[in-house]
């Protein structure tokens, strides 16, 4: 099958300082509804798809998130109900009872595109405060995934007076708790993974105030893709930085799953056209060029593969770095030749 086109998706993480000694920062979890996908049940933040609506404001912003930052402050509003919107001086409003119903009353129709979060706000004297949401991560989804998302995820401060409420839709269930209760081994809900990625960052901070700080810092975020690989236990995620993840790229670059992020002793694994590996019981790499074993100390280069079998030394000419694209090492996975 080809592999899926990303969708440019959203993710706003709702944040607000906990009750506990001693304080605390608690974040909003959603339950995803059952919808026969890899998502379905899993425990996430608010946040869905950019809409056409979103892309009018894709000029807007220094950074190129626009578009994102309008559609996470929209999707907050739909899944759980909380309206980052200021007053006509800036201020966060106390919402009466009867605005509460009448905001309430509005998050279908919202959901549905058939009323704008502009229009929303301006029913209750309100303005978007998109400045209050604040660009934290980006995660691409894996090559091999039948549904794929390329998502931004801000974070922003619940404002005073206001209660999150699961939509009973795309959502069945919410929860507030800390990052490290979300984190702990016995935590029962599942997380995925760039979930669980934001939950770490988040769990260096104690306060609002202290997030608010690291997020007014001038820093670049970084896209994020995992791939799709396999182990003992099955599929699962490789991240940027894992042993693997150069070699998993480079033999399913589709995300079919077929390559391994462990080594196994005595199997055999095509790195090339030309070369073929074979991890010994000391877990030592032994390598073959057209079913020769590769001996001697020097380094080989396999020039069809643009490979180089590293050297007992380690070193690797400059003229054969250059050649190459990949370097087979004497002890662990294929990985990049960077300069």
């Amino acid at each position: 099958m080809p592999v899926a086109v990303p969708r440019d998706a959203a993710t706003v993480v709702v944040v607000r300082d906990g009750l506990s000694s001693p304080a605390a920062l608690e974040v909003l979890l959603l339950q995803r509804a059952e919808r026969g996908d890899h998502n379905s049940g899993a425990w996430v933040f608010p946040g869905g798809l950019v809409d056409a609506g979103d892309r009018e404001h894709e000029a807007d912003g220094a950074d190129g998130t626009g578009a994102f930052v309008h559609a996470a402050l929209r999707e907050c509003f739909e899944e759980c109900g909380i309206l980052l919107a200021r007053d006509a001086a800036g201020a966060w409003p106390v919402l009466g009872e009867a605005a509460l119903q009448e905001l309430a009353a509005l998050r279908p129709q919202v959901a549905a595109g058939r009323v704008a979060i502009e229009a929303v706000c301006a029913r209750c004297g309100l303005v978007p405060a998109f400045d209050t949401l604040h660009f934290i991560a980006h995660w691409l989804t894996p090559a091999g995934r039948a549904k794929r998302f390329d998502t931004r995820f801000f974070v922003a401060a619940v404002p005073r007076g206001q209660e999150a409420l699961h939509d009973a839709g795309e959502t069945t269930d919410h929860i507030w708790m800390t990052p490290a209760e979300a984190l702990a081994p016995g935590h029962a809900r599942r997380l995925m993974t760039p979930t669980r990625a934001v939950l770490q960052t988040l769990a260096a901070f104690d306060s609002t105030a202290a997030l608010r700080a690291w997020t007014a810092q001038p820093r670049q975020v970084q896209r994020i893709l995992p791939l799709l690989a396999t182990d003992h236990s099955g599929l699962r995620p490789v991240l940027p930085g894992e042993a693997a993840y150069d070699e998993v790229g480079k033999l399913d670059p589709e995300g079919r799953g077929e390559a391994w992020c462990v080594l196994r002793a005595g199997v055999e694994v095509a790195l090339g056209a030309r070369l073929v590996r074979v991890v010994d019981d000391a877990g030592r790499n032994e390598y073959r060029i057209d079913g020769v074993p590769v001996t001697g100390p020097q380094p080989r280069l396999v020039a069809e593969d643009r490979i180089v079998v590293e050297g007992e030394g380690g070193e690797l000419p400059e003229a054969m770095r250059a050649a190459a694209a990949w370097i087979a090492p004497r002890r662990g996975f294929l990985r990049r030749v960077r300069a």
